[in-house]
């Protein structure tokens, strides 16, 4: 994606990662100035959210932390509109595909299985030499799309 930059959002994802928090809830909170939630009930919400979903290696954290982010910042709590969560649905598949097409998969084992190999030849662009634990590259590409796309298409 051309657009995946190194923002303050970015930058906070990181910072909450690389200082012990899970991959979801880093990429979670790096959106708390345009959720409406305070950072500790965030941090909560999305404590089991890590390795892969309760450290089972299914779908990555820092993927779900995303929709989880994007949820609470354009989802919808009217049931009855369809339109809505449609339109909701389709960002997020988006937003899925941007972040597979990076990497190739969002299956947390996939990614980390491969890690080593690919990072020790070519960092991600978006980490660079800051790469503390191996899934910062996650969390900083899945913050940079949501970023780019709330930046795009408004926060709500």
């Amino acid at each position: 994606m051309a657009d995946a930059v190194r923002t303050e959002r970015v930058e906070r994802a990181m910072e909450l990662f690389n200082s012990g928090y899970n991959c979801a809830q880093a990429t979670l909170c790096a959106f708390r100035d345009v959720i409406d939630a305070d950072e500790k009930l965030l941090k909560r919400v999305a404590s089991d959210f890590g390795g892969g979903m309760s450290g089972t290696r299914e779908t990555c954290g820092a993927v779900t932390g995303m929709l989880m982010a994007l949820g609470l910042i354009r989802g919808y709590d009217d049931v009855t509109d369809t339109e809505h969560k449609q339109r909701l649905y389709a960002e997020g598949r988006s937003l899925i595909e941007d972040f597979t097409a990076e990497f190739s998969t969002v299956t947390c084992a996939e990614l980390s299985g491969n890690i080593a190999r690919s990072f020790k030849e070519k960092p991600h662009e978006l980490v660079g030499e800051g790469l503390f634990r191996p899934c910062t590259a996650f969390v900083a590409y899945a913050a940079a799309l949501l970023d780019a796309h709330i930046r795009t298409t408004g926060a709500k």
